[in-house]
């Protein structure tokens, strides 16, 4: 009996499917990493669901095995003989870490520049957001953080307060949160317009909204492109860490670039501005960054949200 093709499987099922087998599909096929995105064809979006293989380039070369057109479902209450379509994507070089406002520039204590994601008051403090990565590099204790003010002399320190663990074998977290002194914040501009969020949220599989970042004081717009449950390697300041649990976006207004990392990304809603990830990298050749949910960065950085 031929098995049914599922056009639509639950996006649980599919994270499933790869998580089973996923170092075995990753080295058997030479892929850098695997993902749930939807299916193209000649360059167009179909509406069906698929396993990506994202490869460096495509072609015999670059895999032992040719990848399957399907793979078998993996059902949490067990087999049923079903199965989703896979896909094939080129990220062509590998993902890099990209390594006052939001959207603002900061630099960790060894000049590397990032992106300053989130402003707030906690008390009678004034606190950042950013990735752990922009306020230090793997392996060694964070210095001064210098946010600098763009068209002006200013420059604001900061003490990193806590950050997340770059030594961890599988990172699912990347955050820093950073004391700068009082008064020191202040609303970004989106649009002409103060950036003030007004709460957080989840960007879910297959999410149709248009998300925005701010960085290097220009508001780049994305769109979903796949989710990755398993690991995949990004170079952080020259050592190779595994990220894994993560969404891809592909920017669509604006070039992703060094010094992106630790921008907070959001999306519009009826009440306002919604933070929905923490963008920590990407593939720059293909225009795609990497972003971490909001809610678990904070949740790490002991922050109540």
């Amino acid at each position: 009996m031929t098995a049914e093709i599922v056009e639509h499987p639950e996006y649980a099922t599919v994270c499933r499917t790869i998580e089973a087998d996923h170092d075995h599909l990753v080295a058997h096929h030479q892929a850098h990493h695997l993902g749930v995105s939807k299916k193209y064809r000649g360059g167009e979006k179909l509406a069906a669901t698929c396993v990506t293989f994202y490869v460096m380039r495509k072609g015999a070369q670059h895999a032992r095995h040719l990848v399957p057109p399907f793979l078998d479902l993996a059902y949490k209450e067990g087999s049923h003989p079903r199965r989703i379509a896979t896909d094939v994507c080129e990220i062509l070089e590998q993902p890099v870490a990209l390594s006052i406002r939001g959207g603002n520039a900061v630099f960790g204590a060894d000049g590397e520049p990032g992106t300053v994601g989130l402003v707030f008051r906690q008390g009678d403090r004034d606190f950042l957001v950013t990735n752990a990565h922009v306020v230090t590099d793997p392996g060694v204790l964070p210095g001064p953080v210098t946010v600098r003010v763009p068209h002006s002399a200013v420059e604001i320190e900061g003490i990193v307060r806590r950050m997340d663990d770059l030594g961890a074998a599988e990172i699912r977290s990347d955050a820093a949160l950073v004391e700068v002194a009082l008064n020191a914040v202040a609303p970004g501009r989106f649009r002409g317009t103060d950036l003030i969020l007004v709460g957080y949220g989840e960007i879910a599989n297959n999410d149709p909204r248009r998300f925005f970042f701010v960085s290097k004081e220009f508001v780049h717009e994305a769109r979903w492109a796949a989710w990755v449950p398993g690991g995949a390697q990004i170079t952080v300041d020259g050592h190779d860490k595994i990220y894994a649990s993560f969404h891809k976006l592909s920017v669509i207004v604006g070039q992703a670039s060094p010094g992106n990392s630790g921008a907070v990304v959001f999306c519009l809603s009826k009440s306002g501005l919604v933070a929905v990830g923490l963008l920590f990298g990407g593939a720059l050749a293909i225009n795609e960054i990497w972003v971490f949910p909001i809610r678990r960065c904070l949740k790490q950085m002991g922050v109540d949200v």
